[in-house]
């Protein structure tokens, strides 16, 4: 990360919903446009679905960190990019890298110059379902043990 690109965290937004299908084969194309060599083991890897990784009521396309380039690319990733009507296109992306400026130094896992908010400020949903899910089962464990005989 460079000097001087430091934000102060901003309250937690929901990350966007949206989904898409991941056709394999435009993936592993753009893929091996970009390292010449996948073996058998790298596409368990791949995903079937794409899930907006945004913050909601983001602007122009949905994107998905669909592909680590690593050493062939450190600093960038393929992310699937797609329109409301599901059409989809593969593009290699720099990654954003802007710290939360917190302790950890926790940096933004989206591309560089994406719309809204950065990954750090986003809350997935579906963790969030989780957690009211497990917050709500364990209320109860923990009011069973409490609670006095009679």
């Amino acid at each position: 990360m460079k000097r001087g690109m430091r934000l102060l965290p901003t309250a937690a937004m929901r990350q966007c919903t949206a989904t898409a299908e991941v056709a394999f084969t435009e993936l592993l194309i753009a893929i091996l446009a970009g390292q010449k060599r996948v073996t058998g083991e790298d596409c368990e890897d791949a995903p079937a679905t794409a899930r907006c990784e945004l913050g909601l009521w983001h602007e122009g396309e949905h994107a998905d960190y669909v592909w680590d380039w690593r050493e062939h690319k450190p600093h960038e990733g393929l992310w699937a990019r797609w329109t409301p009507d599901g059409t989809m296109r593969f593009e290699s992306l720099r990654h954003c890298e802007i710290s939360d400026g917190s302790d950890d130094e926790e940096a933004c896992m989206l591309y560089r110059h994406h719309p809204r908010e950065h990954s750090w400020a986003l809350r997935d949903p579906k963790t969030d379902a989780l957690r009211r899910r497990v917050l709500a089962e364990g209320a109860g464990v923990i009011e069973r043990l409490s609670s006095k005989p009679n």
